[in-house]
């Protein structure tokens, strides 16, 4: 996928399926065992992150409920500081997510929480920073550096080290995580893979571009992909693109669609009838536009209709989240934007 030139952030997206294989094989033991320390006793966990990070947060978040049966909330960090009061038990986890372990509202949260006697861990690409030192426990993201404003590879690195967390959890009480485990290991073939077919991917930006009313749905963990997937569409193309859950979107947000748009939707196995029947009636009423990002081959809701071959969440998870970010990537290319340094936005790098 070229755009006129190689940017530093279609390098970095480039660079995920080595950034998982480096982590697949740093925390998951030959034997199957998850690498990193936890508390013996969680009783529930809340994830603080800002930026993408938050998205992070936010996607993981129905993943400890759903696989680990643990209460989980995710929260902004600018938010968490100004709340006066939070849930602690004796045997709460606040999980901290951050790229440069240096998000000051981060770390005002986790100062905030420590007074509490709340055990804390950290999810940081930078060994070391201050976030590193505050937290009780650690794991280590690993992506490398990351030069682009947009994060691509460090979110991914996040979001893989959340799931081990999951799974570590779960090993913890004695529950087969076989399977887990494979699906984790094939992840880097995967995400190669999508890279390699990326025709239907470099299309669909090509149409986007066309659009400045753009909208993403999804479902569940799909809809902070969803945000994500905005997320770089604002950052490295300057359009105002709004993220909805599918229903939520139907409660009035979907008048939006009166003016000329776009609507990329991401379905999987669990909403596919409801997203379809939604797409549906966006379809007849308002005829926008549509691209589907589907691991179900039988959809053909959209236009477009890009294919991430897969039967498990957590790999479609990474599949819809790298194809968004070869989408706003492309698009930039196409408006002749700079993804790498958008204007007004600035980050701190770290390796």
């Amino acid at each position: 996928m070229e755009s006129k030139q190689t940017s530093i952030m279609q390098k970095e997206i480039f660079e995920e399926p080595a950034v998982i294989k480096k982590l697949t094989e740093t925390y998951i033991t030959p034997d199957g065992e998850i690498n990193i320390d936890l508390p013996e006793k969680i009783s529930n966990i809340v994830i603080v992150a800002s930026g993408s990070s938050y998205n992070c947060a936010a996607i993981a978040s129905p993943l400890v409920i759903e696989y680990a049966d643990i209460p989980c909330d995710c929260e902004y960090s600018s938010e968490f500081v100004l709340q006066k009061k939070h849930f602690v038990t004796p045997d709460s986890l606040y999980i901290f997510v951050s790229q440069s372990g240096e998000t000051s509202d981060t770390l005002n949260a986790i100062k905030a929480i420590k007074k509490e006697g709340v055990k804390t861990l950290c999810i940081t690409n930078a060994k070391d920073s201050s976030m590193w030192k505050l937290c009780d426990y650690q794991i280590l993201s690993d992506a490398g550096e990351e030069k682009s404003i947009a994060s691509t590879k460090a979110l991914c690195a996040q979001i893989f080290c959340s799931i081990l967390v999951i799974l570590k959890i779960l090993s913890q009480r004695g529950a087969d995580i076989s399977g887990q485990i494979n699906t984790m290991r094939r992840l880097c073939t995967y995400l190669e893979r999508i890279i390699m077919d990326s025709d239907k991917i470099k299309d669909a930006a090509k149409t986007v571009a066309k659009y400045e009313n753009i909208s993403i749905l999804g479902n569940k963990n799909y809809y902070p992909v969803a945000k994500e997937g905005a997320l770089k569409m604002k950052e490295t193309c300057y359009l105002n693109v709004m993220a909805y859950p599918f229903g939520e979107f139907m409660h009035g947000h979907v008048a939006v669609l009166n003016q000329t748009s776009i609507v990329i939707a991401i379905i999987d196995e669990e909403n596919a009838a409801f997203a379809q029947r939604n797409l549906e009636k966006i379809r007849k009423n308002y005829n926008p536009k549509i691209v589907c990002i589907t691991s179900v081959q039988e959809v053909k809701a959209g236009d477009i209709n890009i294919y991430i071959k897969t039967k498990r969440k957590t790999k479609a998870i990474f599949g819809s989240l790298l194809t968004l970010q070869l989408i706003a990537c492309t698009m930039a290319g196409i408006l002749d934007k700079n993804p790498d340094s958008p204007k007004g936005l600035t980050k701190v790098v770290k390796d």
